[in-house]
């Protein structure tokens, strides 16, 4: 399989993703793309701001391709 999967990600103020699910853009929502890539935008970890709102909303792009 070969597409892209748009991940909506939540972050919280101390920088972890608490929600993540695929978006508008994605062009294959086959499981096999998009529960790896879900899974991938779960792990990140962003910087911690004790200012910022409680949760901010954000985007990660994972693009799969075959290569030789």
């Amino acid at each position: 399989e070969t597409g892209t999967v748009v991940v909506q990600i939540s972050v919280n103020r101390n920088g972890n993703v608490v929600a993540a699910n695929y978006s508008k853009g994605t062009t294959n929502t086959d499981p096999c793309l998009v529960q790896p890539a879900i899974a991938t935008a779960k792990k990140y970890k962003w910087q911690p701001d004790s200012k910022a709102p409680e949760t901010q909303v954000g985007f990660i792009t994972v693009n799969f391709k075959i290569s030789e």
